[in-house]
C-alpha cells in the first residue's frame, strides 16, 4: 500500500491508493501520453503529406507546360525548316502550297503579342514574294531575316522553357 498526503502544511488526512489503483493510472497516463505523441506525429505527417502533395501537383504542372512548349518549338522548328527546304525547289506548285501553309501555320502558332511577330510576319511575306529569286539580293535578305527571326524565337522560347524547369527546384525549397 501506498500512502499519500493531503493538504498543506504536512502530512494530514492521509489516504491510502490500493496498489492496483495505482497501476492503473499510470497505465491511463502513459496511454494518454502515447495518445497525445500519435495525435501530434498524425498532425505533422498531415502536414508533410500536405506539402508533398503540394509539391506534386505543382511539379506535375510545370512539367506539362515544359512538354507543350516544347511540342510548340518543334512544330515551329518543323515549319521554319520546310519553308527553308522548299524555297530551294520553289518551282513545285505543291512545294508552294506547303510553303504558304507553313507559312500561315507558324502564324498561327504565335501569339499576336509575342514580340518577334511582326518580324515574322515580315520575314514570311518577303519568303512569299521572293521565292522564286533564287539568286536575287532581295530574296537573299529575306531568307536571312527569316533565319534570324526563327533563331530569335526558338532562343527565347527555349529559355523560358528551361526557366520553368529551374523554377521547380526553387518551388521545391520554398514549400
Amino acid at each position: 500500500m501506498t500512502l499519500f498526503a493531503n493538504g498543506l502544511g504536512g502530512v494530514q488526512n492521509m489516504t491510502w491508493i490500493d496498489p492496483s489503483v495505482f497501476a492503473a493510472l499510470i497505465a491511463a497516463s502513459a496511454a494518454l501520453g502515447a495518445a497525445v505523441f500519435a495525435f501530434a506525429a498524425a498532425v505533422i505527417n498531415a502536414r508533410v503529406a500536405r506539402k508533398n502533395s503540394v509539391l506534386q501537383a505543382l511539379i506535375a504542372q510545370r512539367t506539362k507546360r515544359a512538354e507543350f512548349r516544347q511540342s510548340w518549338i518543334n512544330q515551329l522548328r518543323d515549319c521554319f525548316s520546310e519553308i527553308q527546304g522548299g524555297l530551294i525547289v520553289s518551282e513545285d506548285v505543291e512545294m508552294l502550297r506547303q510553303i504558304t501553309r507553313n507559312s500561315h501555320k507558324i502564324l498561327l502558332l504565335m501569339n499576336r503579342d509575342d514580340p518577334d511577330y511582326e518580324r515574322m510576319r515580315h520575314a514570311l511575306s518577303g519568303i512569299l514574294e521572293y521565292r522564286n529569286q533564287v539568286e536575287d539580293v532581295a530574296a537573299t535578305a529575306a531568307r536571312l531575316e527569316m533565319v534570324e527571326v526563327c533563331q530569335d524565337i526558338l532562343k527565347r522560347e527555349w529559355e523560358v522553357t528551361k526557366n520553368e524547369i529551374r523554377l521547380l527546384e526553387k518551388d521545391a525549397q520554398d514549400i
